[in-house]
């Protein structure tokens, strides 16, 4: 029987509660994937990068970016993420509590691959972050 590859994500991601429950959801997704977490864009970019301490690090297939960051926020290193080679086709989806009306389009014109509302609803949020995983790891 062969190895499963691991899948790697990244989220980047400040709100507690948000990293617990994106964890909960990714691991019922699937053993096989790993969930890497940084607090705010700049540490993101590094992790990127690999620039240390994070030379090490895997590098990830799908990218969970949330829009509102402390320091640095997501919209501002979505270019960046794009500038850099080995993640010009990486999926970046991001994830905000601002309504999709306001922010989708911006956000896919700076390099987003798919831009998801954070819904106040429980079930639906969760749903909304399976679906991401389940699509793009499938």
């Amino acid at each position: 029987m062969g190895e499963l590859t691991t899948r790697q994500i990244l989220l980047v991601e400040d709100n507690p509660a948000d990293v617990y429950l994106i964890r909960r959801v990714v691991a019922d997704c699937g053993r096989d994937i790993q969930l890497s977490v940084e607090p705010d864009g700049g540490d993101a970019l590094a992790f990127l990068r690999k620039d240390a301490p994070f030379t090490h690090v895997p590098s990830p297939t799908l990218i969970l970016l949330d829009l509102r960051l402390p320091k640095v926020q997501g919209d501002q290193i979505l270019p960046d993420i794009r500038q850099l080679p080995a993640y010009q086709a990486t999926p970046i989806v991001v994830l905000s509590a601002v309504p999709k009306e306001e922010e989708a389009q911006r956000c896919l014109q700076l390099g987003a691959t798919a831009y998801v509302h954070k819904s106040a609803n429980f079930y639906a949020y969760v749903d909304a972050i399976k679906a991401i995983v389940w699509h793009w790891l499938a």
